[in-house]
């Protein structure tokens, strides 16, 4: 064997080497390029100030301690000053901490406080050393004062305006903590305003136990504790929302630990907060799904709809979780196997609160589901474990008022009748309810997808579908009786069908065939040359095709023979009145199947039946 030279097989190995940074202006970079909003800046000082609270409460624990942090606007100097209580730092842990980049003493704090205080651990908010970056979303130059809580301890100041040096100088200060101060830069003039800053605080810091004064105000501006943790929860929560959300909400579920199952472990989600079903929309479809975000009682997000289920878009809430972990600004969600935990939570308890409230409180599941009925239809028909949660409780419109499923198919006998249209169908609800079927609305996106599905899980339910198929209720009956009626409409261009159908009381329908309504826009728009020429040849070809369809546009008239009213007209000689009294018929099934009637068409109806009457009235 040959040995190698060690000179050259140390020649070979790839050598190590420090990465460098180019200083100047990294500071400002990073803040600008880190964080999405000026206002951040805010919250991280507010945060760091309430870490030194906690820091301080941990490691020099004193009587008659009273922590409070307070904001302070000097408008015409342009500075914003944060004043804390708090322990302060030595002039080591300004070098160690505020001037090293990435590095937070809260972080450790919390490593070494946990095993022993896992209560005071929970309590710290700061993770990752980047926050104080923030400070230069705001200021041009940034000045920090404080004293350390240690015995004998001297203060100092720190100073910098972003670039790649800074300064350190003993200061003048009595108590302990640390004031922030910062030389607010023109782009950031909105904390200038009391206003502003007063409403930045509430959503970052609302919930923080600590109280923060605003500009010398005697009165916190921050609740201090989340609704969750008043006296009176529920109350509370609803004021809460009304001030945050703006809305009366239809139903409240809070938020507690939950056991969730990883597979191969189980974990309790440490989980606090609310979940609410606000009013719902005319139209039924608006959409929410989404929840604001708490870490250790600090806003990090709002309108997050990824920690909710997809199914719940009629849901919103405010959720507060310490093991959740927020990205490196802090503005969102690392969507890791906490967070996948988080939302199966979630998921469950929202779905165990529906579920109570339908049983429960009957009146205030019928709000939800008359409020939101189109979405929880959509999502249920799409999401299996939603589906199964509402499938037997949510309400369907129906022609006997809402119906849930099991209640509909006692009453229809076992089978689902339904219509997919609104135009038109209500000759249809009315054929089926004659004949003792009520029939369901299914005219909104999702709710036939969802009565297939239950249909199909039921095995037993038949499946019917009344759209153009109302006229296999009627019942034809040929006599002589109306030979002459016959005559009268074939004298009128009117295709006349006679026969028996319930309810009695109804003297005719009229039927028209699927397309009839694009024939006639079809042949409309090829008329007034609306179309261009190879379009046009194409839909005249189609129309043309289906002739036999458009020859009946004019629609079929169904003379209900078991109407005493029409076989009384039947029976009478021909005469002006008895012709009146059938074109009053015959314009009222007209008008009563809404459908190839044009503004013009259905006034000229209404025209037709008043001198039909007037022509009754003078004979």
């Amino acid at each position: 064997m040959v040995s190698k030279n060690p000179q050259e097989t140390a020649q070979q190995l790839p050598s190590q080497q420090p990465f460098k940074l180019h200083l100047p202006g990294l500071l400002k970079v990073l803040a600008e390029h880190l964080y999405s909003s000026k206002q951040v800046a805010v919250r991280e000082l507010i945060q760091n100030a309430h870490d030194g609270i906690r820091r301080r409460q941990a490691e020099n624990p004193a009587e008659n301690y009273a922590p409070q942090i307070r904001l302070e606007i000097d408008a015409p100097r342009r500075v914003l000053r944060v004043h804390d209580n708090g322990n302060g730092l030595t002039r080591s842990e300004i070098e160690d901490y505020l001037a090293t980049i990435g590095r937070s003493y809260t972080r450790e704090l919390r490593q070494n406080l946990a095993p022993l205080s896992p209560d005071e651990a929970a309590r710290l908010i700061g993770q990752f050393g980047f926050g104080f970056l923030s400070a230069f979303l705001l200021a041009d130059f940034v000045r920090v004062v404080t004293k350390s809580a240690q015995p004998n301890a001297t203060a100092f100041e720190w100073s910098s305006d972003g670039g790649e040096n800074y300064a350190i100088a003993p200061a003048a200060r009595d108590e302990a903590g640390t004031t922030v101060e910062l030389r607010v830069k023109p782009t950031a003039s909105f904390v200038l305003e009391s206003q502003n800053l007063l409403e930045i605080v509430r959503q970052y810091a609302d919930f923080l136990p600590i109280p923060i004064f605003l500009n010398g105000e005697k009165e916190p501006c921050n609740l201090r504790s989340p609704p969750w943790k008043s006296r009176d929860p529920q109350a509370a929560t609803r004021q809460y929302i009304a001030r945050v959300f703006g809305v009366e909400p239809l139903a409240i579920i809070p938020l507690k630990p939950h056991k969730v199952s990883l597979g191969h472990d189980e974990i309790t989600v440490p989980l606090s907060g609310f979940l609410f079903v606000p009013p719902g929309s005319v139209a039924s479809v608006r959409e929410y799904g989404d929840v604001q975000v708490f870490i250790r009682r600090m806003f990090i997000c709002r309108d997050d709809k990824a920690l909710l289920p997809p199914w719940a878009r009629f849901v919103r809430g405010v959720v507060d979780c310490p093991h959740l972990q927020p990205t490196a600004s802090r503005e969102d969600l690392h969507q890791d196997e906490t967070f996948e935990a988080v939302r199966a939570a979630l998921e469950i308890q929202l779905g165990e609160g529906l579920r109570e409230v339908a049983r429960d409180e009957p009146p205030t599941w019928e709000k939800i589901v008359r409020g939101h009925t189109d979405l929880i239809v959509g999502w249920a028909a799409r999401d299996a474990h939603f589906f199964e949660a509402v499938k037997d409780i949510v309400t369907f419109r129906t022609s006997r008022g809402p119906l849930n499923l099991p209640d509909y198919l006692e009453q229809s006998g076992g089978d689902f009748y339904f219509t997919t249209r609104e135009l038109g169908s209500l000759q249809e609800r009315l054929l089926a309810e004659g004949n003792g079927m009520p029939v369901i609305d299914a005219s909104w996106f999702g709710v036939q997808p969802f009565l297939a599905k239950y249909a199909s899980q039921r095995g037993d339910c038949g499946f019917v579908q009344l759209d153009g198929e109302a006229q296999n209720l009627l019942h034809e009956e040929h006599d002589a009786l109306w030979d002459e009626v016959a005559q009268y409409f074939a004298r009128r261009g009117v295709e006349t069908v006679f026969a028996r159908f319930k309810p009695a009381q109804v003297p005719a329908l009229m039927f028209y065939p699927e397309d009839a309504e694009f024939a006639i826009e079809g042949r409309r728009a090829i008329d007034e040359g609306e179309l261009s020429d190879p379009l046009a040849a194409l839909l005249g070809d189609y129309l043309e095709n289906h002739a036999s369809d458009a020859q009946k546009i004019a629609g079929k008239l169904v003379i209900n023979a078991q109407n005493a009213w029409m076989r009384q007209l039947a029976s009478e000689d021909e005469s002006a009145a008895r012709d009146a009294a059938l074109e009053v018929a015959f314009q009222v099934a007209r008008l009563f199947a809404g459908r190839t009637l044009s503004a013009d068409d259905a006034a000229k109806a209404f025209q037709n039946v008043t001198e039909a009457v007037e022509l009754m009235r003078s004979k």
